[in-house]
Order: C-alpha cells, then sequence, then structure tokens
C-alpha cells in the first residue's frame, strides 16, 4: 500500500446523511493511516460529523465567491489541476457528473462512488448518469444488484463495498467466529448460522426507524401500519429518528390518528446507536434506497427487521430468518409483517441473532481495507498506463 497518496472526497456537503457519514468514516480512516486526505464540498454547509484535524476541508462557494454552479466547476477544475492529487473520489450521482465534467481532459483518476439505486432516478438523471459515468476510471456501487444495473464495460471497472459501521457498534466480541463477506446466499446464511451469538433483549418495546423525513422515505406509511395494530400493543412507541420537510405533515398524520404520545419524532441525533439498542425492532419503509446505513448499524447491534423490498434490504437480510421483506408502498403488508414479528419473541430473537452474526461484514477496518486497496490498485494501474 503506498500511504503518501493525496486523496480529495468531493461531496456536496458534509451535513447529516448516509453518504456523508461514509465520507467522514472513509477519510478518517485514510488520514489515520498515513494518507494525505482532503474533503471538497460543493455546497457550503454545517459539518454534522466528526472530522479529524488533519484532514483538509474545502467549500468551493467560500473559495469561489459564489453559488452559481459554472463557477464552482471552473474553481473545482483550477484547483483539481493545480493540487494534483493522486485520485479523486466524488460521492452521489449529481456530484459526481458535476466532477467528471469538471475534470474532462485532467489526467487524474477518479473512482466515483454512487449511494442510490439507479433504476429509482428520474429519465433526465439516467441520461446525465449514462453520459458522464463513461469518464469515470473506476465505479464503487453498494450491492451487486446495482452493479448488474450498468452496461457489461462498465462492470468490469466496477467493485461493491458495503457501508462501513465503527469497530465498536457491535454487542458481538471479538473472538466469535468471523463470517467472511460473500453474495452466496445459502453459503452466507448457513455460516451465519453457526456464528450467532446470543443477543440481550431489550427491555423496551420500541420500533424504531430512521431517516430524512423526506417522501422517499414514505413514513407516513409506517405510521399508518403502526397506528392498526396500536391497540393489539397497547405498550409499544415508534421511534422515527431524523429531520426534513416533512416533519409538519408527518405530524399531522400522528395527530390525527391519535398517536401524539405511541409516536415520537425527536429529530436527528448523534447517539443512533444508542437508540437502537434500545429497541426491539428496526423497521425501514423506504421507496428506494442504495444501501441504507441504519439497516446496516441495526443489523450490527441484533435488531430484527421489517424492510421494504429495495436493493441493499433484499441482499443484506438474504433469508426470512433475518428480516421480512414486503412490497414497497403496501401498508397492509408491512402492517401484517410488524404483528408477526411483535408477537412472535422466539422469531425476534432468530432474527437478531442471524443479523448480528453478520456485523463482521461491515466494520470500519473490514471495509477501509478493501477501499484503501481499490485506491492503490486504481491509482496504480492509471499511472502504469497514462
Amino acid at each position: 500500500m503506498n500511504n503518501h497518496y493525496h486523496i480529495s472526497f468531493v461531496t456536496s456537503t458534509l451535513n447529516s446523511g448516509g453518504s456523508e457519514r461514509v465520507i467522514s468514516l472513509l477519510a478518517n480512516a485514510l488520514q489515520e493511516r498515513g494518507y494525505s486526505v482532503e474533503i471538497i464540498n460543493i455546497n457550503r454547509h454545517e459539518v454534522f460529523y466528526p472530522i479529524n484535524a488533519e484532514v483538509k476541508l474545502t467549500f468551493v462557494e467560500v473559495e469561489c465567491g459564489s453559488t452559481f454552479i459554472g463557477k464552482k466547476m471552473m474553481w473545482l477544475r483550477s484547483y483539481i489541476k493545480k493540487n494534483r492529487p493522486d485520485v479523486v473520489i466524488p460521492f452521489m450521482t449529481d456530484v459526481e457528473c458535476v466532477t467528471l465534467a469538471s475534470l474532462m481532459g485532467v489526467r487524474i483518476p477518479v473512482i466515483s462512488s454512487e449511494r442510490y439505486d439507479p433504476r429509482a432516478s428520474n429519465l433526465q438523471f439516467k441520461t446525465i448518469r449514462w453520459l458522464f459515468l463513461r469518464l469515470t476510471t473506476h465505479l464503487v456501487v453498494q450491492t451487486e444488484d446495482i452493479k448488474s444495473c450498468y452496461s457489461k464495460a462498465l462492470q468490469k471497472r466496477t467493485s461493491v463495498i458495503y457501508n462501513p459501521v465503527r469497530n465498536d457498534i457491535s454487542h458481538s466480541t471479538l473472538h466469535i467466529n468471523s463470517v467472511d463477506f460473500c453474495h452466496d446466499s445459502a453459503k452466507c446464511a448457513s455460516t451465519t448460522a453457526l456464528a450467532a451469538p446470543k443477543v440481550p433483549h431489550s427491555t423496551l418495546n420500541q420500533i424504531v426507524s430512521v431517516g430524512r423525513l423526506a417522501p422517499q422515505k414514505n413514513f407516513p406509511m409506517l405510521i399508518k401500519a403502526f397506528a392498526a395494530i396500536k391497540d393489539e400493543f397497547p405498550d409499544w412507541q415508534l421511534i422515527i429518528l431524523g429531520e426534513g420537510p416533512d416533519r409538519e405533515s408527518l405530524q399531522l398524520t400522528v395527530d390525527s390518528l391519535q398517536l401524539t404520545d405511541r409516536v415520537l419524532m425527536p429529530g436527528r441525533s448523534e447517539h443512533v446507536i444508542d437508540e437502537l439498542r434500545k429497541s426491539k425492532l428496526f423497521c425501514m419503509s423506504t421507496n428506494a434506497e442504495g444501501m441504507s446505513n441504519a439497516l446496516i448499524e441495526a443489523m450490527c447491534v441484533g435488531l430484527p427487521v421489517v424492510s421494504t423490498d429495495v436493493c441493499g434490504a433484499k441482499e443484506l437480510l438474504q433469508n426470512p430468518e433475518s428480516g421480512l421483506i414486503v412490497p414497497v408502498g403496501d401498508t397492509e403488508s408491512l402492517t401484517e409483517a410488524l404483528r408477526k414479528v411483535m408477537c412472535n419473541d422466539e422469531m425476534m430473537q432468530q432474527m437478531a441473532e442471524r443479523n448480528l452474526a453478520k456485523a463482521e461484514w461491515f466494520k470500519q477496518d473490514r471495509i477501509v481495507d478493501q477501499w484503501e486497496k481499490l485506491i492503490c490498485d486504481v491509482v496504480s494501474r492509471y499511472n502504469a498506463n497514462n
């Protein structure tokens, strides 16, 4: 490994969000391994996640004195040409396209990191993605399902890397058998069953969900599903962690269903893991996803899962014992799945054990190892061919 490389991550913001959390973890970890790391922010926003002091932060709007995307792109091109990082790594489709367009003709490798299911994009985004991702040196996606969406030519230079979680998140201890990273469902299910540790039962009858309060996450469906079974489970609550433009409409839904004391929306939290650990069940009602950080974290602390049928959930849960999957947008199916899990302690325990045993797949050190190897391989190959 050449830990003298200069790595430039590019993102829209470092506000709260799944992509921003992954960039923060990767940047901090790679800097600690000796790399020179910077994060270039196309837009000016608050920094929500902790960033090591040695990681350089650059805010393009401040540097170029403009919010106009054309000026930002000109500044980015000039900055990269002047500073000559060994590799540029943009996250998210819009940032990838801006970066790749800005750096056309600049001989520096770009590793684009997709964080969303491309099938959920509108035609405009699909066209833009198709035009610009052909220019990327390498592509990183979150699931094999997403990788299969791209052309055969692009798949040859595409890697699947899961999202990382901090090494200390899981209840599991280091001496339990590690579950090897794989995409063979049968093999993983078998290995997971052998490795599964016991999960301590929570003391709170609490369903937890995490995400931006926005249409994509479809929290109205989750609230309505919970309302349908609230009388059957009078001592249960639903906690939705996150913030966003739908807060007011969601609160109106909660109030209209007389769930004010049963459905809580405390906002963004810097202690999501603590909230997961004291809950009994994780639910994801999203309409589309790349791979949910919250889902991964829930699995790593040993929570049973009910999720809509989005690509990240399908790949991670793999079999009915790990979680129940329901059709996107189907409130009745979500209601039935919640009821089935909540009234069956044995099922909840089995799901929790299987999910906890998969925690090794997502440990930060393991994921950073994969990113580090990829970065070194891409830069080495690029320099050898140019």
